[in-house]
C-alpha cells in the first residue's frame, strides 16, 4: 500500500526498467535506512529483455549489489567476420527481466506493515506526472513528495526518435532445443558474408546445454525491424547447429538509437538516469556499463547533491561521449552501408583485450581512441567524403 500523500519518501524512482531497478538496489545497499518508492506504469517490472555486458563493465564498488542480479556468465565470447574468428577473454555476462525482477520485489518484500520499516516499495500499473525535482503526482490524483525524484523511464520518456542517429534493432529468439547446444560460450557478432542490406549480424547466447538466445541485429538509418531477414539467419543458424527440433520460449526484440549529433540537454522537472538521461553508450547501444555507474553515483551522493554530482560526471566524460557519436557518424554517414561491416573486424582485428575492455566499459583513454581509428581505413571510407562531412550534416558536429 502507498502510504498517505504527506509521507516523505527519501527518493522516487519513476521507471522499473533497468535503470530504476539497478538504482533501487544500489540505494539499497549505500542507504539501506533511506525510504524509496519504485514507480513502474506498466503491470510488471523490468519488461521482457536481456541485457549483456561485459564483467569489466562494472566497478568493483557495486559488485556486493551487483552481482547477485546476474543470470549467466560465460569466461569469454566469440566474434565471426569474413576473414577473421577471434575469441576474446575478457567474462560476459548477462541479466535478465525474470532475474532483475523477482530480486527487486524480493527487495521490496511482501510483508505487511509500514512502508519505513521497509527498503523499497514497489508500485505497478499506474501513471504517473513528475511535478518537481520533489513531487510526482500519482494516477492523477494523489500527490507523494520526497527528497529527490528520479526519473528512469528510458527513451520512451522523451519526445519520439532522436534526430541526427542510426538505429540499432533488433529481434531476439530463446529456444529450448532437443538436443544439446553445440557451443558453450556467446558469439556476439556473427557476421556472414552478404551485407548488401547495411551491417548485420546474428548474436548468439548460449543459456544452459539446452537453451540459447538466437538474436539478429541490424544497424540501419532507419528503426525499422527486418523480420523476414531474422526468421531467415535465426532459422539457419538452428539448422547448422544440429540442435534437433527447438520450441520457441520466447520473443524480444528492441530499438536503441545510436545519435551522431550531441542530443538537446534534458528539460525534464527532475534528474533523469538510462537513455533519456544519456546514461548509454553511444556507440555500442549497451545500456549496462553507464547505468551502473549513474546508479553508484546517485546512490553515494548526498539526496541533495545528486544533481550536482551527476552534472559532474557527466561533464568529466564529455570527450567519450563526444567519440562515441563521432564514431557512429562514421558509421552512418561516411561508409557505405555494405562496407560497414569492415570497421568492426577492424576493432577486433587490432585492438587487444585490455582495450576492447575499457571501451565497451566507456572508460577508454584517448590512447585507445586514437588507435581505434588511426590507421590503414576500412574500404569504402573515402578521405574526401570524410572532410567534406563535417560542413554537410546539419546541427552541431560531434567533437
Amino acid at each position: 500500500m502507498i502510504p498517505a500523500p504527506e509521507f516523505d519518501f527519501d527518493y522516487l524512482i519513476v521507471g522499473g526498467g533497468l535503470q530504476g531497478c539497478l538504482l533501487a538496489h544500489a540505494l539499497a545497499s549505500h542507504r539501506p535506512e533511506s525510504a524509496v518508492l519504485l514507480l513502474e506504469r506498466a503491470a510488471q517490472l523490468c519488461g521482457n529483455h536481456t541485457w549483456s555486458f561485459h564483467e569489466t563493465d562494472v566497478a568493483e564498488q557495486a559488485r556486493g549489489w551487483f552481482d547477485p542480479l546476474v543470470a549467466h556468465r560465460w569466461p569469454g565470447y566469440r566474434v565471426s567476420f569474413p576473414g577473421l574468428s577471434r575469441r576474446v577473454r575478457i567474462p560476459y555476462a548477462t541479466i535478465t527481466s525474470d532475474r532483475l525482477r523477482e530480486a527487486t520485489l524480493s527487495l521490496a518484500g511482501a510483508a505487511a506493515g509500514p512502508a519505513r520499516a521497509r527498503r523499497l516499495v514497489v508500485r505497478t500499473g499506474e501513471s504517473c506526472e513528475i511535478l518537481s525535482p520533489t513531487v510526482v503526482r500519482l494516477g492523477g490524483s494523489a500527490e507523494v513528495s520526497c527528497r529527490a525524484v528520479i526519473d528512469c523511464r528510458g527513451r520512451a520518456a522523451s519526445a519520439g526518435l532522436p534526430s541526427g542517429a542510426g538505429y540499432q534493432t533488433f529481434i531476439g529468439h530463446e529456444y529450448e532445443t532437443a538436443r544439446r547446444w553445440p557451443a558453450s560460450e556467446p558469439t556476439v557478432m556473427d557476421v556472414r558474408l552478404d551485407q548488401a542490406g547495411g551491417f548485420e549480424f546474428l548474436y548468439e547466447l548460449p543459456m544452459g546445454p539446452d537453451r540459447v538466445l538466437l538474436e539478429y541485429t541490424r544497424f540501419h538509418e532507419e528503426p525499422a525491424y527486418d523480420k523476414a531477414r531474422a526468421a531467415e539467419l535465426i532459422s539457419s543458424r538452428l539448422a547448422e547447429a544440429g540442435a534437433g527440433s527447438a520450441k520457441l520460449i520466447r520473443t524480444e526484440h528492441g530499438c536503441l538509437p545510436m545519435p551522431y549529433v550531441a542530443a538537446t540537454r534534458h528539460e525534464g522537472p527532475s534528474l533523469a538516469g538510462g537513455y533519456a538521461g544519456g546514461w548509454y553508450h553511444a556507440a555500442t547501444g549497451y545500456s549496462m556499463p553507464l547505468a551502473v555507474r549513474f546508479a553508484e553515483l546517485v546512490a553515494r551522493a548526498r539526496p541533495d547533491r545528486v544533481a550536482a554530482e551527476v552534472a559532474a560526471a557527466a561533464a568529466e566524460d564529455g570527450l567519450r561521449r563526444g567519440f562515441a557519436r563521432f564514431l557512429n557518424r562514421l558509421l552512418f554517414c561516411l561508409v557505405r552501408p555494405e562496407d560497414r561491416w569492415k570497421i568492426f573486424r577492424r576493432f577486433y582485428l587490432v585492438l587487444s583485450e585490455d582495450r576492447i575492455a575499457r571501451f565497451y566499459a566507456h572508460r577508454f583513454t584517448l590512447t585507445d581512441a586514437a588507435r581505434i581509428v588511426i590507421g590503414r581505413p576500412p574500404t569504402g571510407l573515402a578521405p574526401v567524403r570524410f572532410a567534406r562531412s563535417f560542413v554537410s550534416l546539419p546541427g552541431p558536429v560531434p567533437t
